[in-house]
């Protein structure tokens, strides 16, 4: 459940931090008080865009902080693990939006990304605006939110179906290319020649590091003799560095007989015998070290080579080898295309055939729920004043797609007589907002998630069916925690938590507060709800009416 709610400097709020607790909770004000940004705000920890219009005017940046006591689940525990982070009792979510168009997201204090404030929110808060109303009238929705009802027993095999149909789409891919492809003699001959020229240059590339080393000592061939001739010179010419050490030693060796000097003087005849062997060391590998200019050449040649087959083939001798291999096979397919073709079509035809049986059990489990989900929403529509209401689950069987060989779409009958057809032909406003809630009902209360936010759900109704809508939700608030923005004195009514949310102008600024209303100050605003403008003695009753006081 969402535990509070911190924002800071977003939009027209300026700071704002709110505790919410079990069961229903309403938030309630004029229009434009600012009701919706605290969906936006939510929205944020959802992972919705960004934009540098939600920061307050003169702030530096915007702060949306929720924490989310959690309900431990198989589901959210292996996201937790794909994303690395520990499942823990409590979610703390940060989301920071700076003045540079960039935000910062952090899960438990750690930095984190949108797209794993994606994967992690789903299972920790469930927001309804009217806009997710408005996708009710999408047909492609309507299978996922079967699935949804469904989701104990048709997760494995959905997972299953989908590993199934990428490998059907893979291979239904390279059977095309193949198909596609210039397969002519002529592109036989271009493959081979470049299979040859690779061929050239048989190396790794710790072998072309060491070739372009040794063609850089040759590069440098003048300038190494250059100054190891001046090294020898310095080291062991008459007046060399050598020879005056051991001049120095020498002198010191008449001084053997007083023990002060001894230390020192075998410390300095040690070194002189290294430098010695070093000097020694160094020549050899001069001497050993020549110019050859046919090596030179070879190098050169070897190097421009190797150098122009990375440029066409890849950036090392490992890339280049794997595109030979490429190259193997295509020219192997060519050569026994039609073979390679029969392949291909048998295992896209084994693919195919596992996906439409296990289609077909996935459509058989589909079948069962869809009777199942039909009898409760036509329930569920009762009950919120849609006594003739007819609600159906249409199936038709269609070609292969990632969710298997179903399309679904729902439908509805309002009327007695009345023909079934898609909800955006024959459903007013009012009655799909209801048909909405009842969907959700019924599917939330199988989930996992904890928090659902209904963002004035009850938009195109009044009186005794705003009353229902408002039951539904204080029911579905026994197992949930519920958190209503309603403009309906009726729904407000009837949560156990009521926030006010005001709008008031502070230093030429306007400023959105949210306040947790006590008992007498819920009849003013219920009275207010209902009187609008000015409340009146008749509304002050009512409301006490409405609240049971």
């Amino acid at each position: 459940m969402l535990r509070s709610l911190y924002i800071s400097s977003f939009v027209i709020i300026d700071e704002l931090r709110v505790d919410f607790d079990e069961g229903m909770s309403v938030l309630t004000g004029e229009t434009g008080a600012g009701k919706s940004i605290i969906i936006d705000a939510l929205g944020q920890l959802c992972g919705n865009r960004s934009s540098v219009s939600l920061i307050r005017k003169n702030a530096s940046k915007a702060i949306v902080e929720g924490i989310f006591d959690t309900v431990e689940s198989e589901e959210l525990r292996q996201v937790c693990d794909d994303l690395h982070i520990d499942l823990e009792e409590q979610f703390v979510i940060t989301k920071e939006i700076l003045s540079s168009g960039k935000s910062n997201v952090k899960i438990n204090y750690q930095n984190a990304s949108i797209n794993a404030l994606k994967l992690l929110t789903p299972y920790l808060i469930d927001i309804h605006s009217q806009f997710e109303t408005q996708k009710l009238f999408e047909e492609k929705k309507h299978i996922l939110l079967l699935d949804q009802y469904a989701n104990k027993e048709l997760k494995p095999l959905i997972s299953q179906y989908q590993e199934l149909y990428q490998n059907y789409k893979d291979i239904s891919s390279q059977l095309r290319s193949a198909i596609e492809e210039d397969m002519s003699d002529e592109q036989l001959d271009f493959l081979q020649s470049q299979v040859q020229e690779i061929d050239e240059v048989t190396y790794t590339d710790e072998e072309v590091d060491d070739l372009e080393n040794e063609l850089h000592l040759l590069e440098n061939y003048e300038k190494i003799n250059e100054n190891i001739h001046y090294f020898d010179h310095i080291m062991n010419s008459s007046n060399g560095v050598l020879s005056q050490l051991k001049e120095a030693i020498d002198s010191l060796q008449s001084l053997q007989d007083y023990e002060e000097f001894n230390e020192s003087y075998d410390k300095m005849y040690d070194q002189y015998y290294n430098f010695q062997d070093e000097y020694e060391n160094i020549m050899d590998i001069y001497h050993q070290f020549h110019f050859d200019e046919y090596r030179f050449d070879e190098l050169q040649d070897i190097l421009f080579k190797i150098n122009r087959l990375k440029r066409k083939y890849g950036y090392t001798m490992e890339r280049i080898n794997e595109y030979r291999e490429e190259l193997i096979e295509k020219i192997d397919n060519i050569n026994h295309r039609d073979e390679y073709i029969s392949s291909l079509e048998k295992e896209k035809k084994e693919y195919e055939n596992q996906c439409i049986q296990l289609g077909e059990k996935i459509h058989t489990i589909r079948k069962k729920y869809a009777n199942k989900f039909e009898k409760a929403i036509i329930k569920e529509l009762k009950d919120l004043y849609l006594e003739n209401a007819l609600f159906k689950v249409d199936f038709k069987k269609v070609a292969l797609h990632s969710l298997g060989i179903d399309k679904i779409a729902f439908k509805v009958a309002i009327n007695k007589g009345q023909d079934y057809s898609l909800l955006n032909e024959s459903a007013s406003g009012g009655e799909i907002s209801r048909i909405m809630l009842a969907i959700k009902t019924i599917i939330l209360s199988y989930g996992n998630v904890d928090a659902i936010v209904f963002d004035e759900v009850d938009t195109g109704v009044s009186g005794k069916v705003a009353r229902s809508i408002g039951n539904k939700m204080l029911n579905l608030a026994k197992t949930k925690q519920v958190i209503c923005i309603t403009h309906l004195p009726q729904v407000a009514s009837l949560a156990q938590h009521h926030y006010s949310i005001e709008k008031e102008m502070n230093d030429e600024q306007t400023v959105t507060s949210m306040k947790h209303l006590d008992q007498k100050e819920r009849i003013q605003e219920i009275a207010k709800m209902l009187s609008s403008e000015k409340i009146t003695t008749e509304a002050i009753e009512n409301a006490k009416k409405l609240l049971d006081v």
